[in-house]
């Protein structure tokens, strides 16, 4: 903080001169250190030592991109991390309810998709999904087919039975599904 002296009522200007010039000579050092943290051009600020705030909020468009506050951390944008990554509670899937399609390709926006047996058109075509994205299908209400065409190694539709789920991930290099898991399916190799 810049040191500041006062000047009485009782001074004069022309022998207040000095202090004056010191004042600003004060404030004009405080605003350099401030100005080497803050680029106003750019928008930019960088700081070597803590920020401390109630809350961060990343903004663009009147968007939340990216938003912390004392109870939740929300992205909405892509992550990527470059180390390993600690769950100390458990993983929550998304999931989208009684599915009679599935996504067009690269429009997966859930993890899980349970499929109304009832309204599902068997086999299920499965569309390309995003390099390593994982989808998990649970059978509702009966069994489901599903296409084998964009499944590595599948030989005929896969059943999934009542109940059963199917959990296949995708590789963009060869453009195909693998099966990662699967409970109460039957899958043909």
């Amino acid at each position: 903080m810049a040191s500041i002296t006062t000047i009485l009522g009782t001074d004069s200007v022309s022998s207040s001169r000095i202090v004056i010039n010191n004042n600003f000579v004060a404030l004009n050092d405080e605003l350099e250190d401030v100005a080497a943290l803050l680029d106003t051009s750019n928008q930019t600020i960088t700081l070597t030592g803590m920020a401390t705030s109630a809350s961060l909020k990343v903004r663009e468009n009147n968007v939340d991109l990216f938003k912390v506050e004392n109870s939740e951390i929300v992205s909405n944008l892509s992550a990527i991390f470059n180390q390993d990554v600690t769950l100390n509670k458990g993983l929550m899937h998304s999931v989208y309810y009684d599915a009679a399609t599935l996504p067009a390709a690269n429009a997966y926006e859930d993890t899980t998709y349970v499929l109304d047996a009832g309204t599902v058109v068997s086999p299920v075509t499965l569309a390309a999904a995003d390099n390593g994205q994982e989808i998990t299908l649970i059978a509702n209400g009966g069994s489901v087919d599903i296409d084998e065409n964009n499944i590595s190694g599948v030989t005929s539709p896969i059943e999934i039975s009542a109940s059963g789920s199917l959990t296949l991930r995708y590789i963009d290099d060869v453009s195909l599904f693998f099966v990662i898991a699967s409970s109460n399916c039957n899958v043909v190799y």
